[in-house]
C-alpha cells in the first residue's frame, strides 16, 4: 500500500537562486539539490507521522516504523513521494486490554479489545475466518507480546496474529497529504540555501 504525492513548492524555489547553482556546476549542483531534497523529505515524514498519530493510539514509533521515502538519488532530482506502509500494525499496539498474558479463566469473556482510532470507541476485534476463538495475549516467537486467535485442528492448533490498519491509511485523505506537501514545500527553500552554502564554503576552504 502507497501513496504518491507530487511536491509544488520544489520548482518554485529553483528561479532565486539559479545564479548560485549555475556557478556550482552541473555535479555539484545536483549534489546539493538532491541533499536538500531529501532534508525537506524526511520533514515531510515527520508530518506524515504526525498525522498517523493523530489518528491511531499506537505509539509513534510502531507507525513511524511503517512509514518509507522513497529519496531523491544520482541524477533523479524530483518534487515525487512515495511513502509506503507495511500490511499492518500488530494490535497489541492499539492500547490492548489485557496487555499481558492470562490464564484461559480470567481472560475477558468477549476477548481481547483495542482501541484503534483516537477517540474511537474500545471494540473487540474477531477474526472473520470461521472457526477462530476470541482474541488473546500471547507472547511471540520473536518476543514481545500480540493478540492472537486459535484454531483448533485434530493434530495441532494454528494461531494467527491480529494485524490493525496500516499507518498509510491516515494519508489517503488529499487535506492530510496536503499538510505533508506544505510541510516538504516550506523547508525546501532554507534546506536549497544551507546546502549551497556548505558546498560553497567546501570549494573556498571556509573563506569568503
Amino acid at each position: 500500500m502507497s501513496v504518491l504525492i507530487h511536491v509544488g513548492g520544489i520548482e518554485r524555489a529553483l528561479p532565486r537562486v539559479s545564479g548560485t547553482l549555475d556557478a556550482l556546476g552541473g555535479k555539484r549542483a545536483r549534489a546539493v539539490m538532491r541533499r536538500a531534497l531529501n532534508r525537506s523529505l524526511r520533514e515531510g515524514r515527520a508530518m506524515a507521522t504526525r498525522i498517523a498519530r493523530e489518528a491511531y493510539t499506537a505509539r509513534r514509533e510502531k507507525l513511524f516504523d511503517g512509514i518509507f521515502l522513497r529519496n531523491a538519488r544520482g541524477d533523479d532530482i524530483s518534487g515525487l513521494l512515495e511513502i509506503s506502509g507495511k500490511p499492518g500494525v500488530s494490535e497489541y499496539h492499539f492500547r490492548a486490554r489485557p496487555n499481558v498474558p492470562q490464564p484461559p479463566a480470567a481472560r475477558p469473556k468477549a476477548g481481547v479489545s483495542v482501541q484503534i482510532r483516537r477517540g474511537g470507541r474500545r471494540e473487540v476485534r474477531m477474526n472473520d475466518k470461521p472457526g477462530y476463538s476470541k482474541p488473546f495475549i500471547m507472547r511471540k516467537k520473536q518476543g514481545g507480546f500480540g493478540v492472537f486467535t486459535r484454531k483448533n485442528f485434530s493434530r495441532k492448533a494454528r494461531y494467527e496474529l491480529s494485524l490493525g490498519p496500516a499507518p498509510i491509511q491516515a494519508l489517503q485523505r488529499k487535506a492530510d497529504q496536503e499538510r505533508v506537501v506544505a510541510a516538504i514545500s516550506e523547508i525546501f527553500p532554507q534546506s536549497l540555501r544551507d546546502e549551497m552554502d556548505r558546498m560553497l564554503a567546501k570549494i573556498t576552504g571556509g573563506k569568503a
